[in-house]
């Protein structure tokens, strides 16, 4: 997303974009960012300062920590950014900046959902869709 710096003024402007996920190249072993990234921007200036409110929702491939099930999820997170008009050129582009708010909130844990009970550390069995099978049961 990309505006010039002078059409920014007082009065909030709204955009909105779908981004190809594969572009901002967010995925790893466990996440694959799919489909197109939603991204809705009200972007503002007060003086030398421009405020964007970010909205972004992403679908996801991932493996769960816990239970190693893969599973989809669509997932919406809001960010604010704040960009100082001195440091910029004649445009502002902020998807290098929500990429990397993505990534930094990004959690350690992937899990396909709050509540997963995992696998059985003994006999492997993933406790969200099977009893354990171990004579000692935990």
């Amino acid at each position: 997303m990309r505006i010039e710096i002078d059409k920014i003024k007082e009065e909030e402007i709204e955009l909105a974009e779908d981004v190809d996920a594969g572009s901002w190249d967010l995925s790893s072993f466990d996440v694959k960012f799919i489909g197109k990234i939603h991204v809705c921007c009200r972007i503002s200036r007060i003086g030398k300062e421009i405020i964007v409110n970010a909205e972004v929702t992403s679908n996801r491939e991932i493996l769960c920590s816990r239970c190693l099930m893969e599973t989809n999820q669509t997932v919406k997170q809001d960010f604010r950014l704040f960009f100082n008009v001195n440091d910029l050129g004649n445009f502002l582009d902020v998807d290098s900046a929500l990429r990397e708010e993505l990534l930094l909130n990004f959690p350690m844990k992937v899990l396909c959902s709050p509540d997963c009970k995992g696998l059985c550390v003994k006999c492997k069995a993933n406790l969200n869709i099977e009893k354990c099978k171990c004579e000692n049961k935990h």
